[in-house]
């Protein structure tokens, strides 16, 4: 099952969030972890709208969220194949 860019939003956070404890090469991994899950963030979204990390700070352990969490809020909802969660409304007739 694919993850939503929201999912690979809050992995990066937390991955950051607990490389704050660290130091050196050490908190650089976490940060590079972090990064990664960025990325796959924006890919995940490309379908949705997209999401822009050109102005994102790679390098810092507390990066300005916002720059990444008010284009996630933007994108479009997700497609999610599988039964209605409104009883009675059944799409597949």
């Amino acid at each position: 099952m694919r993850c939503l860019a929201e999912q690979h939003l809050v992995a990066a956070k937390l991955v950051r969030k607990n490389g704050a404890t660290r130091t050196g090469a050490e908190r650089e991994l976490f940060i590079r972890k972090s990064n990664s899950f960025l990325v796959c963030a924006r890919l995940s979204a490309e379908d949705r709208g997209g999401v822009s990390l050109d102005h994102f700070e790679w390098l810092s352990l507390t990066p300005d969220w916002n720059v990444i969490e008010e284009q996630v809020l933007r994108l479009a909802p997700p497609y999610i194949d599988g039964p209605s969660l409104v009883p009675g409304d059944d799409v597949h007739q």
